[in-house]
């Protein structure tokens, strides 16, 4: 093989450990074997009450024979709330160990609706590809292919991103952009700082959490659309301790009920 050709598979490869190297953080705050369960609440109109239960596990697994983290979002409604809105969602990511998102996969029912979606994350020399495909109620909706230059999350990938920013300095009102993927589009996911709140979770403790609001915005940044809430310890842990979320139908509450795993020690007040 000529010494040119060497050269250009050299510097491609470079390039293609670039465009992944950029998206890496300095993770400090979780690793595997961290497992939260938390009470899960519905509301819906005059209906607030407990609805279920919801965990979320990190682990450490393989993915394209690299060793990545595997974190996994269960969400079940039991009891009388079953029979009035039926919810079974597992949200799952991959990403690297330095929080680089590798795929997602979504598996929800919520109601009538059942939506089954996957994206597929691709690092070369001029980014990151994402494909992406969505099947709803057993019927194929798109599948779209989705270039970047810059690092993108999505909604599980988000989240373990946002315990990673540095909030030191940061006040209520500061926010942290990251380009996100909603369906078939790229947006931008705004995190926005929420001030300290205490927060008592479902295990009789209290904790100091930073509230993050976190708000998809339009590609004109003329409209913007709360995805969720997350209220994270205010430690060197970041544990979601509580996450709002909105559904096709009404909202979640999740409060956390107990946790294990965890890579410091947690503050409570």
């Amino acid at each position: 093989m000529k010494k040119t050709t060497w050269i250009v598979l050299i510097i491609s490869a470079l390039f293609s450990l670039n465009a992944g190297a950029q998206c890496k953080v300095n993770n400090t705050f979780f690793q595997a074997g961290e497992e939260l369960t938390y009470d899960l609440y519905y509301k819906y109109g005059l209906i607030n009450t407990k609805a279920g239960t919801s965990s979320l596990k990190t682990v450490a697994e393989k993915f394209n024979n690299e060793d990545a983290y595997k974190m996994t979002l269960l969400a079940q409604s039991s009891g009388s709330v079953r029979k009035l809105f039926s919810l079974n969602d597992t949200l799952t990511c991959y990403t690297t160990k330095d929080i680089v998102p590798l795929a997602y996969l979504k598996n929800a029912r919520e109601g009538k609706e059942y939506t089954i979606e996957r994206v597929i994350y691709t690092y070369g020399s001029q980014g990151v590809s994402l494909n992406t495909r969505r099947v709803k109620n057993n019927n194929f909706r798109f599948e779209e292919t989705i270039k970047s230059s810059a690092c993108v999350y999505d909604m599980m990938s988000v989240v373990f991103y946002a315990r990673t920013l540095n909030y030191t300095g940061m006040k209520k009102g500061d926010t942290s952009k990251a380009d996100f993927i909603s369906g078939r589009k790229k947006v931008s996911m705004v995190i926005e700082h929420g001030g300290i709140e205490t927060v008592e979770a479902n295990d009789n403790k209290k904790y100091s959490c930073i509230k993050l609001v976190l708000s998809i915005m339009d590609d004109a940044f003329s409209d913007k659309k709360e995805a969720m809430k997350v209220y994270i310890t205010n430690d060197d842990n970041r544990l979601p301790v509580r996450l709002d979320s909105k559904l096709n139908i009404g909202s979640t509450r999740a409060i956390l009920k107990s946790y294990k795993g965890n890579v410091h020690p947690v503050k409570t007040l």
